[in-house]
C-alpha cells in the first residue's frame, strides 16, 4: 500500500509531462499547482498531456469491461498503450515522449581488477549490506502480494532468493544495476492475465528486444500514457477494503500496518520496512508475555474451574503460582486450557508440580488435559508439530518460536488441502443469470454438470429436481441445492450467480452452489457439503463474487474461498450463537460424525461416561434416546440449516440414527438463579 501511494503521488506528475519531486509530500503539493498551468497554459504547458493520461486510463477501463471474448487474452494495458502511443503521433500532440539510447549496449561496463579494491571499503560494504536487504524484502513482500491476487503459480521464496542473487552477480559482472521483485510490473502482468512464471520470463525478454533492437518505436510513447498507467496500477495496490478488514481483526495488527505505511510513505522502504518489523516483535513480545488467570464456582459441588487464557510463560509464574495457591483445598481444580495459545516449561512443570503437591497431602488433585497441554508446548517449539528439542532462554528465540506459532497454518494433510484447489473452474460458473426461480438456477446448472460428470442432462435434472426442496440455506443470500447420482467418481459443482434474488423456501438467494456427488460413496457427498458450508462462512469474497466481471475473476475468487474453507481457523463472534447437542449411540459413531463435521465446524467436543457430571446434564437434552456418547458445540445461528442438513445426510447411512439438539442463547434464561429441569436447564448448565 505504501508504494502503491508513493507510485500515485510521483506518477501524477509524470501523466502531466511534469518530473517527479524528491519526496511524496513535495510530489503531491506540486500536483494542484501543474494541474492549473495544464489548464490555463501557463509556464509553457499544454493540456495534452492531461487527455492523453485520462484516454490511458478510460482506455484501460473499459477494455477490461466490454472486451469482446475473443480477444480476451490481449491486455488493456497493451491496447491502451497502442491507441494513445499511435493518436498523440499522427496528432502531432505537444506531449514528452521517453528517452532511449539508441545503444543499449554502451552504457555496460564490467568491472576492472582495480574495482574490486572497493570491497575494502566499509561504507561500500554497509550500503551493499542495506541493498540486499532492501531488494530481497521488496522481492519478498511482492511475491506474498501477487500470490494473494492470483492462484496458478505460488512463490519459492527460497528459490526466488537464489534466483536474484544468481541474477544480481550476473548483473554486476555486466555492469549492470542490480535487479528487484517489484510490484508495479508484477501486478501489470497479473492484471494482463498471466498464468505461469513463464509469463515474468517472457516479460524481460520483451524489454530486452525492444530496448535494444527497437528504441526508435518506445521513443514514440508519451510520458504521460506510461504515467497513467502506473496511476492506475498505484491505485488498485492501495486497497481500502482490506485496510477495513485489518482493523476490524485487530487494533494491532492495524498500527503495524500504519508504521510501516509511514515509513515508506514519508521517509523510504527500508525505514519502512525495519519499523513494521519491529512493531510486529514488539506486538509478539507484548502477546507473549499477557495471561489472563480465570477462577469460576463448579455446578457440581467440590469442584473449582480455572481457566487460563494467553500465553502462560516464565514471565507469568508468580500469577500462575499464587492462583493456583488461592485455590479451595477441598474442592478438585480443572484448568481449562481451549483458549490458552502457548505454555513453557516453567509453567508447565508448575502446573504438575502443584497438582502433585495436592494429591500427596491428600486434598482433591488437578484435573487437565495433560496430552493437549505438553503438544501444545512442544508445538509453540517449532510452530508446526512436536519436538524433542529443549526450550531456550533466550528472549530472541523465544519471540522467533511464538512468531512460527502464531504464524503457522493449522495441521492437516496436503492432500486434503488440495482436494479442494481448483476445484471449480471458470466453464462451471454463470454470472448474474436473469431467472426467476430455483427451476430456472437448476436448468443453467445441468449443461455445466453433464459436461464435468459424464452423466446425462436428463438424469442429473431428476436428481436435482427430485431434492429440490432439500437446499440448504447457507444465509448471506448463498443457496446449496444438491443431490446424489450413480455412475459418477467425485463430487462436482456449478456456481450460478442470478441478476437478483429469488425465493428459495422461504430464504432470499443470489449465489447458488448446485452439488452433484456420488451415491455410491455418500461420505463423499458429506464433505462436498461440508466444504462448501465453509466455503461461504460469512465470508467478504461472496461480495466480491457477487460483482464478479467475467468468470475467470470468479473462479479466482471462488479458488480463495475454497482456500478459506480449507482452513482449520476458529471462527470469532460471541453473539447470535446456538448449542448443539448429538446423541448417539456409542462412541464409534460419535468419532466418525465428529470427523465428518469437522470439515465445517472447527470445535466438537466428545462426551462419554468418562465424563460423568457433563454427560448426565447433556443425557437430559436427548430425550428420545439414550445416548452412548454426545458430541457438543457452539455454532453461529445461521450455521444451523448446514448442521441439519450434514446430520440428517449421515442418518441416511447409519441403521443407529444421530439426535440433534439446538437451543439458541435467545431462549435460554441466563439469569444466574434460574432453575428448573429438562433440555433449557441442562443447557442453561452447560
Amino acid at each position: 500500500t505504501g508504494i502503491g501511494v508513493l507510485i500515485i503521488g510521483s506518477q501524477a506528475l509524470v501523466a502531466l509531462d511534469a518530473d517527479p519531486k524528491a519526496t511524496f509530500l513535495a510530489n503531491v503539493a506540486a500536483v494542484p499547482m501543474t494541474l492549473y498551468e495544464s489548464a490555463t497554459h501557463t509556464a509553457g504547458r499544454s493540456s495534452a498531456p492531461f487527455w492523453i493520461a485520462v484516454a490511458t486510463v478510460a482506455i484501460i477501463v473499459g477494455w477490461s469491461r466490454f472486451r469482446p471474448k475473443k480477444l480476451h487474452i490481449i491486455p488493456g494495458h497493451l491496447v491502451s498503450l497502442l491507441s494513445v502511443t499511435a493518436a498523440a503521433y499522427f496528432l502531432s500532440a505537444n506531449v514528452r515522449t521517453l528517452d532511449i539510447s539508441s545503444n543499449f549496449f554502451a552504457g555496460l561496463g564490467p568491472p576492472s581488477l582495480g574495482d574490486f579494491s572497493l570491497l575494502a571499503d566499509v561504507s561500500v560494504l554497509g550500503k551493499a549490506a542495506v541493498f540486499a536487504f532492501v531488494a530481497s524484502a521488496a522481492t519478498l513482500l511482492t511475491a506474498n502480494a501477487i500470490d494473494e491476487r492470483q492462484n496458478y503459480a505460488k512463490t519459492n521464496y527460497d528459490k526466488e532468493m537464489r534466483a536474484q542473487g544468481v541474477g544480481n552477480m550476473v548483473a554486476g559482472a555486466l555492469g549492470g544495476l542490480p535487479m528487484t521483485g517489484v510490484i508495479v510490473r508484477s501486478s501489470v502482468n497479473v492484471d494482463a492475465g498471466a498464468r505461469t512464471r513463464g509469463s515474468t520470463i517472457m516479460h524481460g525478454i520483451w524489454l530486452l528486444a525492444f530496448v535494444s533492437l527497437a528504441p526508435q518505436l518506445l521513443e514514440l510513447i508519451p510520458r504521460a500514457c506510461l504515467g497513467a498507467i502506473l496511476v492506475y496500477t498505484g491505485i488498485k495496490l492501495v486497497d481500502v477494503g482490506a485496510m477495513g478488514r485489518l482493523w476490524q481483526q485487530g487494533r494491532s495488527e492495524f498500527v503495524i500496518f500504519a508504521i510501516t505505511f509511514g515509513g515508506v510513505v514519508f521517509v523510504d522502504l527500508f525505514a519502512g520496512i525495519v519499523a513494521g518489523l519491529v512493531a510486529a516483535a514488539f506486538k509478539i513480545v507484548w502477546t507473549f508475555s499477557r495471561l489472563e488467570i480465570r477462577q469460576e464456582p463448579g455446578i457440581v459441588p467440590g469442584v473449582v474451574h480455572l481457566h487460563l487464557l494467553g500465553s502462560a510463560t516464565f514471565l507469568q509464574l508468580p500469577r500462575l503460582a499464587r492462583a493456583l495457591d488461592g485455590m479451595p483445598e477441598d474442592k478438585q481444580v480443572h484448568v481449562h486450557i481451549d483458549r490458552l495459545d502457548h505454555i513453557d516449561h516453567a509453567c508447565l512443570q508448575l502446573l504438575s508440580g502443584w497438582g502433585r503437591q495436592r494429591e500427596s497431602a491428600g486434598q482433591p488433585g488437578l484435573e487437565v488435559a495433560w496430552d493437549e497441554l505438553t503438544n501444545r508446548y512442544k508445538n509453540a517449539l517449532v510452530g508446526t508439530g512436536p519436538t524433542d528439542a529443549r526450550p531456550s532462554a533466550n528472549i530472541v528465540n523465544l519471540v522467533w518460536a511464538e512468531w512460527k506459532r502464531a504464524h503457522a497454518d493449522d495441521a492437516q494433510p496436503a492432500a486434503a488441502a488440495d482436494r479442494w484447489q481448483r476445484w471449480i473452474e471458470a466453464t462451471d460458473i454463470e454470472l448474474r443469470a436473469e431467472v426467476e426461480d430455483l427451476d430456472g438456477v437448476l436448468a443453467l446448472a445441468v449443461p455445466h454438470l453433464a459436461a464435468l460428470t459424464g452423466a446425462t442432462p436428463e438424469d442429473i435434472a431428476e436428481a436435482l429436481h427430485a431434492s429440490a426442496d432439500g437446499h440448504v440455506p447457507l444465509g448471506d443470500g448463498v443457496s446449496l441445492p444438491h443431490a446424489s447420482i450413480e455412475g459418477i467418481e467425485h463430487s462436482r459443482v456449478a456456481v450460478i450467480t442470478t441478476a437478483h434474488p429469488i425465493a428459495v423456501g422461504g430464504h432470499q438467494a443470489d449465489i447458488f452452489f448446485v452439488l452433484l456427488s456420488p451415491a455410491e460413496d455418500p461420505g463423499e457427498h458429506l464433505r462436498a457439503l461440508a466444504h462448501i458450508g465453509r466455503m461461504c462462512h460469512r465470508s467478504p469474497l461472496l461480495l466480491r463474487l457477487r460483482q464478479a466481471p467475467d468468470v475467470d475473476y470468479a473462479a479466482t475468487i471462488l479458488d480463495a474461498l475454497g482456500r478459506a474453507g480449507s482452513s482449520r481457523s476458529s471462527r470469532s463472534g460471541e453473539l447470535h450463537r446456538s448449542l448443539a447437542v448429538i446423541g448417539l449411540v456409542d462412541e464409534a459413531h460419535a468419532h466418525a460424525l465428529r470427523e465428518t463435521l469437522s470439515e465445517a465446524f472447527t470445535k466438537w467436543a466428545l462426551v462419554n461416561e468418562k465424563d460423568s457430571a457433563m454427560f448426565e446434564l447433556l443425557r437430559g437434552m436427548c430425550p428420545s434416546q439414550t445416548p452412548g456418547a454426545i458430541l457438543l458445540a457452539s455454532i453461529e445461528v445461521h450455521e444451523e440449516a448446514l448442521l441439519r442438513a450434514l446430520v440428517d445426510e449421515a442418518n441416511k447411512l447409519d441403521d443407529a440414527p444421530a439426535q440433534l439438539t439446538l437451543m439458541r442463547e435467545a431462549d435460554l434464561d441466563a439469569r444466574p438463579s434460574a432453575r428448573g429441569s429438562g433440555p433449557q436447564a441442562a443447557a442453561r448448565a452447560v
